[in-house]
């Protein structure tokens, strides 16, 4: 109901006539509205990442294993749910800062974690050149997606086809293994 009808469209009333329940039961698991919108946006979050969580990037070569990620990223990063989930959350966030706390932590936290923990575990095989890996996770996914999502967010876009996808995956790619990885692994590019 949030994601349809934003915050302010949705009042506990409401939701106890869609669902069923009580205001009682309601307050007793999450105290108020806020807590409410809070618990929603952290489960749609785990519920949006959880692809990137299950991805066992070190069996793979660098470069498949960027594309794998960023496959997966893009997917989620894009989905309709997900758009119109930051949407909210960043319409809400000067009003329900632990909603937009909770969201961050759970999802865009998340997948940095996700491709840090890739990266360090590379910069040990000798796969990259040393570096700090939180960093290159948030540079290699926002560079990615942040100019699409934007344009998405702001309607400006259509969700990109298939190849368009694929291109700017590619470049992405490319950009990056030169920057950070050693010799012996750009020359498989």
């Amino acid at each position: 109901m949030f994601l349809e009808d934003g915050y302010a469209g949705v009042s506990v009333d409401g939701i106890i006539a869609r669902i069923g329940g009580s205001k009682r039961t309601i307050y007793a698991y999450f105290g108020d509205k806020d807590g409410l919108f809070a618990a929603i946006i952290e489960h749609l979050c785990a519920e949006n990442v959880t692809p990137l969580t299950h991805l066992d990037l070190k069996r793979l070569p660098l470069g498949e294993a960027l594309s794998t990620i960023a496959y997966k990223f893009i997917g989620v990063v894009l989905a309709p749910r997900t758009l119109a989930l930051h949407r909210l959350v960043v319409a809400e966030a000067p009003r329900a800062p632990e909603a937009a706390r909770s969201f961050f932590a759970a999802a865009p936290a998340t997948a940095y974690r996700c491709l840090a923990e890739y990266f360090t575990w590379a910069d040990g095989a000798g796969l990259i050149t040393p570096g700090d890996a939180h960093t290159r996770a948030v540079f290699f996914l926002d560079g990615l997606t942040g100019d699409l999502q934007l344009r998405c967010l702001l309607g400006l876009l259509d969700i990109p086809s298939q190849a368009e996808q694929d291109r700017l995956i590619e470049e992405a790619i490319a950009i990056f293994m030169k920057g950070i990885a050693t010799p012996d692994q750009t020359a498989t590019l």
